[in-house]
């Protein structure tokens, strides 16, 4: 079996037989990712297709990938887990619509340090637990705010509160969100 440096080797010299041997190492893997994120409103097909395009992805950003910065699998892991979020959001349609959950995604950077990739996720990750022991409607309001970047004027209308309410509500928000977080908002 080849180590991650001979493999991207190969991905870079001959494409065809390297993306052959990395989906046949790695197919499951990817696909066990893909399935995680679609289950509940991706059919057969829509997980094909996105694992597809993590294997595409990968193809095209070959030249660009930094063994220094993660291991392939490591990689393959954020590219999966990334594709099948824009899938998913795609799939429901509306930003706003996204599961809470989700939110700690971002775009991917082939050129990103994967430590400092999973860094940032945890502390998302972290930030949005917080959120979430807000409560409603605190807790969307927030997400609403600082994630989507709506205005408190749309964030009233929507739901069905007064301007200055929500503004009241996000300075108490960022108050409890920064002595739970201990000091670091």
């Amino acid at each position: 079996m080849l180590d991650d440096k001979e493999m991207l080797l190969l991905l870079i010299q001959s494409p065809e037989r390297g993306l052959r041997q990395l989906v046949d190492r790695w197919a499951g893997f990817v696909h066990a990712i893909v399935v995680d994120k679609l289950s509940g409103i991706g059919n057969g097909q829509d997980i094909e297709e996105c694992v597809s395009d993590v294997f595409h992805k990968i193809y095209l950003t070959r030249h660009r990938i930094d063994l220094g910065k993660g291991s392939l699998k490591s990689y393959l892991a954020v590219l999966a887990k990334r594709t099948a979020i824009d899938a998913y959001r795609k799939k429901r349609g509306k930003a706003h619509d996204v599961p809470f959950d989700e939110l700690t995604e971002g775009p991917i950077d082939s050129n990103a340090d994967v430590e400092q990739t999973v860094i940032e996720h945890e502390a998302k990750s972290l930030l949005l637990q917080a959120i979430k022991t807000l409560g409603e409607p605190d807790s969307e309001i927030i997400i609403r705010k600082y994630y989507f970047g709506q205005n408190s004027k749309s964030i009233a209308l929507a739901l069905g509160l007064k301007e200055n309410t929500v503004n009241r509500k996000v300075s108490r928000a960022l108050t409890k969100l920064e002595q739970s977080l201990g000091g670091k908002l």
